[in-house]
Protein backbone atom coordinates (compact mmCIF):
# COMPACT_ATOMS: atom_id res chain seq x y z
CA UNK A 1 0.00 0.00 0.00
CA UNK A 2 1.60 3.82 -1.07
CA UNK A 3 0.81 6.57 0.35
CA UNK A 4 -1.93 8.39 0.32
CA UNK A 5 -3.07 11.47 -1.56
CA UNK A 6 -6.56 10.72 -2.50
CA UNK A 7 -8.43 14.13 -2.81
CA UNK A 8 -12.21 12.73 -2.11
CA UNK A 9 -13.50 10.26 0.15
CA UNK A 10 -17.08 11.48 -0.11
CA UNK A 11 -18.82 9.73 -2.54
CA UNK A 12 -20.54 11.13 -5.45
CA UNK A 13 -23.63 9.46 -6.48
CA UNK A 14 -26.58 9.90 -9.30
CA UNK A 15 -29.99 10.31 -7.69
CA UNK A 16 -32.26 7.31 -7.56
CA UNK A 17 -35.43 6.25 -9.03
CA UNK A 18 -38.04 7.48 -7.06
CA UNK A 19 -39.36 4.88 -4.19
CA UNK A 20 -42.55 5.13 -2.78
CA UNK A 21 -45.36 2.56 -1.56
CA UNK A 22 -48.81 1.65 -3.40
CA UNK A 23 -51.65 2.84 -1.98
CA UNK A 24 -52.58 -0.46 -0.09
CA UNK A 25 -49.36 -0.22 1.62
CA UNK A 26 -49.75 3.48 2.74
CA UNK A 27 -53.08 2.17 4.23
CA UNK A 28 -51.45 -0.33 6.12
CA UNK A 29 -48.51 1.82 6.79
CA UNK A 30 -51.10 4.64 8.31
CA UNK A 31 -53.04 1.83 10.32
CA UNK A 32 -49.70 0.95 12.20
CA UNK A 33 -48.72 4.07 13.27
CA UNK A 34 -52.36 4.72 14.86
CA UNK A 35 -51.95 1.55 16.71
CA UNK A 36 -48.81 2.43 17.72
CA UNK A 37 -49.80 5.51 19.28
CA UNK A 38 -52.55 3.52 20.72
CA UNK A 39 -49.64 1.24 22.62
CA UNK A 40 -46.82 3.56 22.46
CA UNK A 41 -46.24 4.01 26.59
CA UNK A 42 -46.08 0.01 26.88
CA UNK A 43 -49.22 -0.58 28.77
CA UNK A 44 -52.19 -2.81 27.96
CA UNK A 45 -54.80 -1.52 25.54
CA UNK A 46 -57.92 -2.72 24.35
CA UNK A 47 -58.15 -3.51 21.15
CA UNK A 48 -61.67 -1.69 21.10
CA UNK A 49 -60.27 1.44 21.69
CA UNK A 50 -59.03 1.81 17.89
CA UNK A 51 -61.02 4.68 16.33
CA UNK A 52 -63.34 3.99 13.60
CA UNK A 53 -64.19 0.87 12.21
CA UNK A 54 -61.56 -1.74 12.80
CA UNK A 55 -62.45 -5.35 11.38
CA UNK A 56 -60.58 -8.15 11.76
CA UNK A 57 -58.12 -8.07 8.77
CA UNK A 58 -57.30 -4.70 9.07
CA UNK A 59 -56.25 -5.31 12.52
CA UNK A 60 -54.13 -8.16 11.77
CA UNK A 61 -52.21 -5.92 8.97
CA UNK A 62 -51.51 -3.36 11.46
CA UNK A 63 -49.91 -5.93 13.69
CA UNK A 64 -48.44 -7.84 11.33
CA UNK A 65 -46.56 -4.31 10.46
CA UNK A 66 -45.52 -3.79 13.81
CA UNK A 67 -44.01 -6.94 13.99
CA UNK A 68 -42.42 -6.63 11.00
CA UNK A 69 -40.60 -2.83 11.81
CA UNK A 70 -39.48 -5.23 15.22
CA UNK A 71 -41.97 -4.30 17.67
CA UNK A 72 -42.64 -6.87 20.17
CA UNK A 73 -46.34 -7.36 21.05
CA UNK A 74 -48.48 -9.30 23.84
CA UNK A 75 -51.80 -9.67 23.02
CA UNK A 76 -54.64 -11.77 25.53
CA UNK A 77 -57.64 -13.74 24.63
CA UNK A 78 -59.87 -10.14 26.34
CA UNK A 79 -58.86 -8.30 23.41
CA UNK A 80 -56.11 -6.52 25.30
CA UNK A 81 -52.79 -5.41 23.15
CA UNK A 82 -49.53 -4.18 24.70
CA UNK A 83 -45.92 -3.49 23.14
CA UNK A 84 -42.89 -5.55 24.63
CA UNK A 85 -41.88 -1.90 25.24
CA UNK A 86 -42.23 1.79 25.21
CA UNK A 87 -41.93 3.91 21.66
CA UNK A 88 -41.88 7.73 21.36
CA UNK A 89 -43.04 8.26 18.22
CA UNK A 90 -41.21 11.11 15.99
CA UNK A 91 -43.44 13.87 15.47
CA UNK A 92 -42.80 16.34 13.05
CA UNK A 93 -44.55 19.15 14.95
CA UNK A 94 -42.85 18.29 18.55
CA UNK A 95 -39.05 18.63 16.10
CA UNK A 96 -39.94 21.58 14.43
CA UNK A 97 -40.82 23.71 17.98
CA UNK A 98 -37.33 22.90 19.77
CA UNK A 99 -35.26 24.48 16.62
CA UNK A 100 -34.41 27.76 16.83
CA UNK A 101 -36.98 30.37 14.79
CA UNK A 102 -34.17 31.02 11.65
CA UNK A 103 -34.04 27.57 11.10
CA UNK A 104 -37.90 26.71 11.40
CA UNK A 105 -37.64 29.56 8.75
CA UNK A 106 -35.36 27.82 5.84
CA UNK A 107 -35.90 24.40 6.92
CA UNK A 108 -38.41 21.71 5.38
CA UNK A 109 -38.80 18.65 7.97
CA UNK A 110 -40.09 15.20 6.22
CA UNK A 111 -40.81 12.78 9.43
CA UNK A 112 -41.61 9.04 8.07
CA UNK A 113 -42.61 5.58 9.53
CA UNK A 114 -40.86 3.73 6.88
CA UNK A 115 -38.65 4.47 4.19
CA UNK A 116 -35.80 2.75 1.92
CA UNK A 117 -33.22 5.60 3.25
CA UNK A 118 -33.34 8.93 4.63
CA UNK A 119 -30.55 9.85 2.56
CA UNK A 120 -32.30 8.58 -0.38
CA UNK A 121 -35.33 10.18 -0.05
CA UNK A 122 -33.46 13.86 0.35
CA UNK A 123 -31.28 12.89 -2.44
CA UNK A 124 -34.06 12.34 -5.20
CA UNK A 125 -35.88 16.04 -3.94
CA UNK A 126 -35.57 18.68 -6.52
CA UNK A 127 -32.39 20.55 -6.71
CA UNK A 128 -34.26 23.67 -6.04
CA UNK A 129 -35.80 22.45 -2.98
CA UNK A 130 -33.48 24.24 -0.71
CA UNK A 131 -32.41 23.02 2.72
CA UNK A 132 -34.31 20.25 4.59
CA UNK A 133 -34.35 17.00 6.65
CA UNK A 134 -35.65 13.85 6.55
CA UNK A 135 -36.11 11.04 9.31
CA UNK A 136 -37.74 7.63 9.36
CA UNK A 137 -38.41 5.77 11.86
CA UNK A 138 -37.72 2.27 10.09
CA UNK A 139 -35.02 2.44 6.96
CA UNK A 140 -35.26 -1.18 4.41
CA UNK A 141 -32.30 -0.49 2.90
CA UNK A 142 -29.75 2.09 5.36
CA UNK A 143 -26.27 2.29 4.45
CA UNK A 144 -23.16 3.20 6.17
CA UNK A 145 -19.74 3.57 4.75
CA UNK A 146 -18.49 1.74 2.05
CA UNK A 147 -21.78 -0.09 1.58
CA UNK A 148 -22.29 -1.25 5.31
CA UNK A 149 -25.76 -2.46 6.31
CA UNK A 150 -26.52 0.13 8.76
CA UNK A 151 -29.97 -1.47 11.35
CA UNK A 152 -31.85 0.26 13.64
CA UNK A 153 -34.50 -1.21 15.35
CA UNK A 154 -38.06 0.54 15.16
CA UNK A 155 -37.74 3.39 18.15
CA UNK A 156 -34.36 2.56 19.28
CA UNK A 157 -32.22 5.04 17.38
CA UNK A 158 -32.45 8.34 15.21
CA UNK A 159 -32.13 7.70 11.68
CA UNK A 160 -32.03 11.45 9.91
CA UNK A 161 -30.42 13.20 6.86
CA UNK A 162 -29.85 16.74 6.10
CA UNK A 163 -29.82 18.36 2.72
CA UNK A 164 -28.25 21.36 1.49
CA UNK A 165 -27.40 22.97 -1.92
CA UNK A 166 -23.61 23.49 -2.40
CA UNK A 167 -23.47 24.70 -5.40
CA UNK A 168 -21.68 27.81 -4.43
CA UNK A 169 -18.80 26.04 -2.45
CA UNK A 170 -15.71 26.12 -4.19
CA UNK A 171 -15.20 22.31 -3.14
CA UNK A 172 -16.67 19.69 -0.44
CA UNK A 173 -13.22 18.65 1.03
CA UNK A 174 -12.85 15.49 3.24
CA UNK A 175 -12.73 17.11 6.33
CA UNK A 176 -16.35 18.05 5.83
CA UNK A 177 -17.19 14.68 7.75
CA UNK A 178 -14.71 15.05 10.67
CA UNK A 179 -16.26 18.77 11.57
CA UNK A 180 -20.20 16.91 11.38
CA UNK A 181 -18.57 14.32 13.63
CA UNK A 182 -17.56 17.50 16.06
CA UNK A 183 -20.60 19.08 15.89
CA UNK A 184 -22.75 16.06 17.01
CA UNK A 185 -20.32 15.33 19.51
CA UNK A 186 -20.97 18.75 21.14
CA UNK A 187 -24.72 18.23 20.96
CA UNK A 188 -24.56 15.55 22.59
CA UNK A 189 -22.77 16.38 25.39
CA UNK A 190 -21.30 13.60 26.91
CA UNK A 191 -17.42 13.06 28.39
CA UNK A 192 -17.85 9.91 27.01
CA UNK A 193 -18.71 10.14 23.64
CA UNK A 194 -15.64 10.19 20.77
CA UNK A 195 -14.83 10.16 17.78
CA UNK A 196 -13.18 7.15 15.53
CA UNK A 197 -12.18 8.07 11.95
CA UNK A 198 -13.31 9.20 9.50
CA UNK A 199 -17.07 8.69 10.62
CA UNK A 200 -17.93 6.86 13.66
CA UNK A 201 -19.62 7.89 16.86
CA UNK A 202 -18.01 5.94 20.25
CA UNK A 203 -17.96 5.74 24.26
CA UNK A 204 -16.72 2.87 26.33
CA UNK A 205 -14.63 1.70 23.14
CA UNK A 206 -17.92 0.49 21.38
CA UNK A 207 -20.31 1.98 18.36
CA UNK A 208 -22.85 4.73 19.33
CA UNK A 209 -23.11 5.92 15.82
CA UNK A 210 -22.00 6.69 12.59
CA UNK A 211 -22.16 9.64 9.51
CA UNK A 212 -22.27 9.43 5.54
CA UNK A 213 -21.79 12.49 3.49
CA UNK A 214 -22.60 11.97 -0.19
CA UNK A 215 -22.56 14.35 -2.76
CA UNK A 216 -25.12 14.52 -5.55
CA UNK A 217 -24.84 16.51 -9.11
CA UNK A 218 -27.42 16.96 -11.15
CA UNK A 219 -28.64 19.91 -13.28
CA UNK A 220 -25.59 21.42 -12.87
CA UNK A 221 -26.14 22.20 -8.88
CA UNK A 222 -24.49 20.27 -6.08
CA UNK A 223 -26.22 18.86 -3.46
CA UNK A 224 -24.43 17.91 -0.13
CA UNK A 225 -26.98 15.05 1.89
CA UNK A 226 -25.24 14.11 5.41
CA UNK A 227 -26.62 10.66 6.89
CA UNK A 228 -26.65 9.93 10.39
CA UNK A 229 -27.22 6.93 12.48
CA UNK A 230 -27.77 7.17 16.36
CA UNK A 231 -28.15 4.01 18.69
CA UNK A 232 -30.64 5.66 21.35
CA UNK A 233 -32.58 2.81 23.19
CA UNK A 234 -31.94 -0.88 21.84
CA UNK A 235 -33.23 -3.97 22.72
CA UNK A 236 -30.19 -6.08 23.73
CA UNK A 237 -31.57 -9.09 21.37
CA UNK A 238 -30.89 -6.31 18.18
CA UNK A 239 -28.59 -7.78 15.64
CA UNK A 240 -25.45 -5.77 14.91
CA UNK A 241 -22.40 -7.08 13.91
CA UNK A 242 -20.31 -5.43 15.85
CA UNK A 243 -19.80 -4.16 19.94
CA UNK A 244 -22.49 -1.25 20.02
CA UNK A 245 -23.89 1.11 23.07
CA UNK A 246 -26.80 3.61 23.24
CA UNK A 247 -26.91 6.83 24.52
CA UNK A 248 -29.62 5.53 27.42
CA UNK A 249 -26.51 3.03 28.69
CA UNK A 250 -24.95 6.54 29.20
CA UNK A 251 -27.13 8.82 30.20
CA UNK A 252 -29.14 6.92 32.08
CA UNK A 253 -32.13 9.51 34.06
CA UNK A 254 -31.03 11.91 31.80
CA UNK A 255 -31.90 10.93 28.35
CA UNK A 256 -33.55 13.42 26.31
CA UNK A 257 -36.72 12.39 24.44
CA UNK A 258 -36.17 11.13 20.72
CA UNK A 259 -37.45 14.35 19.30
CA UNK A 260 -35.73 16.76 21.43
CA UNK A 261 -32.49 14.87 20.12
CA UNK A 262 -33.99 14.60 16.59
CA UNK A 263 -34.11 18.96 17.07
CA UNK A 264 -30.50 19.41 18.83
CA UNK A 265 -28.66 17.17 16.09
CA UNK A 266 -30.56 18.67 13.21
CA UNK A 267 -29.66 21.94 14.65
CA UNK A 268 -26.07 21.19 15.15
CA UNK A 269 -25.61 19.94 11.22
CA UNK A 270 -27.04 22.49 10.08
CA UNK A 271 -25.01 24.91 12.23
CA UNK A 272 -21.92 23.18 11.00
CA UNK A 273 -22.48 23.80 7.25
CA UNK A 274 -22.92 26.96 7.84
CA UNK A 275 -19.68 27.82 9.61
CA UNK A 276 -17.94 24.96 7.43
CA UNK A 277 -16.44 26.93 4.78
CA UNK A 278 -15.21 30.00 6.95
CA UNK A 279 -13.70 27.63 9.70
CA UNK A 280 -9.77 27.37 9.04
CA UNK A 281 -8.79 23.45 8.51
CA UNK A 282 -6.39 24.49 11.87
CA UNK A 283 -9.49 25.35 14.21
CA UNK A 284 -11.58 22.35 13.44
CA UNK A 285 -8.82 20.22 13.94
CA UNK A 286 -7.65 21.38 17.35
CA UNK A 287 -11.61 20.56 18.01
CA UNK A 288 -11.52 17.24 16.21
CA UNK A 289 -8.51 16.71 18.77
CA UNK A 290 -10.53 16.44 21.61
CA UNK A 291 -12.46 13.86 20.70
CA UNK A 292 -10.13 11.36 18.88
CA UNK A 293 -10.44 8.20 20.34
CA UNK A 294 -7.42 6.56 18.25
CA UNK A 295 -4.90 8.74 19.05
CA UNK A 296 -1.41 7.66 20.46
CA UNK A 297 -3.10 3.79 19.52
CA UNK A 298 -1.96 1.10 17.74
CA UNK A 299 -4.26 0.44 14.51
CA UNK A 300 -4.83 -1.82 11.91
CA UNK A 301 -5.63 -0.47 8.33
CA UNK A 302 -7.13 -2.34 5.14
CA UNK A 303 -7.91 -1.31 1.78
CA UNK A 304 -10.44 -2.88 -0.47
CA UNK A 305 -8.58 -4.79 -2.55
CA UNK A 306 -6.79 -6.65 1.17
CA UNK A 307 -3.56 -4.46 1.37
CA UNK A 308 -2.58 -4.16 5.60
CA UNK A 309 -1.29 -1.25 7.13
CA UNK A 310 0.01 -1.41 10.57
CA UNK A 311 1.08 1.70 12.78
CA UNK A 312 0.46 4.07 15.49
CA UNK A 313 -2.65 6.45 14.74
CA UNK A 314 -0.99 10.45 14.44
CA UNK A 315 -4.37 12.17 14.26
CA UNK A 316 -5.30 14.16 11.43
CA UNK A 317 -4.07 15.95 8.34
CA UNK A 318 -5.29 19.70 7.27
CA UNK A 319 -7.40 17.80 4.57
CA UNK A 320 -8.95 15.32 7.14
CA UNK A 321 -6.75 12.20 6.19
CA UNK A 322 -5.51 9.67 9.14
CA UNK A 323 -2.37 10.34 9.50
CA UNK A 324 -0.63 6.88 9.74
CA UNK A 325 3.16 5.98 11.62
CA UNK A 326 4.96 3.13 11.59
CA UNK A 327 7.70 1.01 9.95
CA UNK A 328 9.85 3.98 9.19
CA UNK A 329 7.29 5.82 7.21
CA UNK A 330 4.28 8.39 7.98
CA UNK A 331 1.01 7.43 5.61
CA UNK A 332 -1.95 10.01 4.76
CA UNK A 333 -4.78 7.66 4.36
CA UNK A 334 -7.71 8.46 2.57
CA UNK A 335 -11.60 7.50 4.27
CA UNK A 336 -12.73 5.97 1.40
CA UNK A 337 -10.22 3.40 0.50
CA UNK A 338 -9.40 2.04 3.85
CA UNK A 339 -11.10 0.71 7.52
CA UNK A 340 -9.05 1.10 10.34
CA UNK A 341 -9.18 -1.44 13.72
CA UNK A 342 -7.62 -0.99 16.85
CA UNK A 343 -4.37 -3.60 16.56
CA UNK A 344 -4.34 -6.07 18.77
CA UNK A 345 -1.38 -6.28 21.15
Amino acid sequence: MTDRTGRHPISTVDPQISHGHSDPDQAAIQDAMILLHLLADGQPHPAAALPGDWHASRLKGALDRLRGWGLGLIGDQAGMLQLERPVEPLAEERIVQDLPADLRARLRLHVFPELDSTSAWLGRLACDSGEAACLAEHQSAGRGRRGREWRMPFGGGLAMSVRRDVSHWTGVPPRLTLALGVALVEALDHEEIGLKWPNDLVARGRKLGGILVELRSREQRSVLVAGVGLNVALSGDVAIDQPWIDLAGLMGADLPSRNALAARLIQALSRALDDFCAQPAEALLERWSRYDVLFGLPVKVSSASGEILEGEARGVDSEGRLRLVGQGSEWLLDAGEVSVRRAMS
